[in-house]
């Protein structure tokens, strides 16, 4: 008997030792998530990536996720229009219109509580004969719960008929909420936004099982494994390079696209290195496991001052920024490719004038 109340003495402390096991959520604590935007957004939970709209261009498509909620819950959102990045026009030759709004089905909505900050504007003046744009940088941290917006302006609420939604928006719930945007609905084409819900006075967490799967872990895990160099994105089968240019000339930067869509095709646009004090940098996108020893060739020329940054928190996607050497001008189709530690991405195409 002794030895028997001993052995459950023993099993008694090793189950304290182990511990309580963890509490799952269950699908009574998860809400759903209602976004829609003209032309694309994306949404932060928490700091955390949530939702995405996996259509670039498909005029007022829906987004729809399930979130588990942890209050007080703060909410960002970057939302753009379709709009030329060198002349902020939409269609070659108009002026387009934005729109945003979000439901969650804890009863959150979009209104003018919500704070907004403009990133991309044109064509300034409304002047579509001699357009010119306006960029502001990406705050850092912006979608993080503690950062602060205080300084940004209150969302300005449309009705519908100005937003004019069509797609499958009737087939979801937006009850309550309303379109916002910034100010000037047809000239600011990129707005952030930012909105925190406090915590209901009848929410409690009743869950101690919480999950740790950010793409930042997920890629140093990965590092465990033996790898290839970054993989350069590339835009159509032939191995265009996925990107922009940014031209610095006199001092003012402006960005320019490698890409265009001509017949239902992506084909590149040439780069024009334009006059001999004119800069070209190259930015494109990859993948990478790190940013240290990096170093890039153009046509096989050696690349200098090449740098990498993550394109877009915890997406990823990583920026590759190589300043083309102007002894490329004329070199027509050349290959880009990007080492790390010498290991060497596959190539992506460019063509330079």
């Amino acid at each position: 008997m002794k030895t028997l109340l001993a052995l459950l003495g023993l099993f008694s402390g090793f189950a304290l030792a182990q511990g309580t096991p963890p509490t799952k959520a269950s699908f009574s604590n998860v809400l759903k998530l209602n976004a829609y935007a003209d032309n694309w957004c994306m949404v932060y939970i928490n700091g955390k990536l949530a939702a995405t709209d996996q259509i670039e261009f498909l005029p007022h498509n829906v987004v729809t996720v399930s979130v588990l909620p942890i209050y007080p819950l703060t909410i960002a959102v970057i939302a753009r229009d379709n709009a030329d990045p060198k002349t902020g026009m939409e269609y070659t030759s108009q002026i387009g219109d934005g729109g945003f709004i979000l439901k969650l089905s804890d009863g959150t909505v979009t209104n003018a509580k919500w704070k907004v900050k403009t990133l991309f504007k044109g064509p300034l003046n409304r002047d579509t004969k001699n357009p010119k744009v306006e960029y502001t940088a990406v705050p850092a941290n912006w979608f993080t719960p503690d950062f602060d917006d205080s300084s940004w302006h209150n969302a300005t609420e449309y009705p519908s008929t100005r937003v004019r939604p069509d797609g499958d928006y009737s087939s979801f719930d937006f009850t309550n909420a309303s379109f916002i945007w910034s100010d000037d609905l047809d000239l600011d084409n990129t707005v952030i936004f930012r909105y925190t819900v406090p915590k209901p006075a009848t929410w409690t967490k009743t869950w101690t099982a919480d999950g740790d799967f950010e793409i930042g872990n997920i890629v140093n895990e990965a590092r465990l494994a033996p790898t290839s160099g970054p993989q350069m994105y590339a835009v159509n089968p032939e191995g265009l390079a996925a990107g922009f240019l940014t031209r610095i000339r006199d001092g003012a930067e402006t960005v320019e696209q490698l890409a265009t869509n001509v017949d239902n095709a992506t084909v590149a646009i040439p780069i024009d290195l334009g006059g001999a004090t004119d800069t070209v940098r190259l930015s494109l996108y990859g993948s990478s496991i790190g940013v240290e020893n990096i170093s890039a060739t153009i046509a096989g020329a050696e690349v200098e001052n090449v740098s990498v940054e993550a394109a877009a928190a915890t997406s990823g996607v990583f920026q590759y920024n190589l300043t083309i050497p102007r002894s490329l001008a004329g070199a027509g189709n050349v290959e880009v490719v990007v080492k790390r530690n010498g290991k060497v991405s596959n190539p992506v195409l460019v063509r330079i004038l």
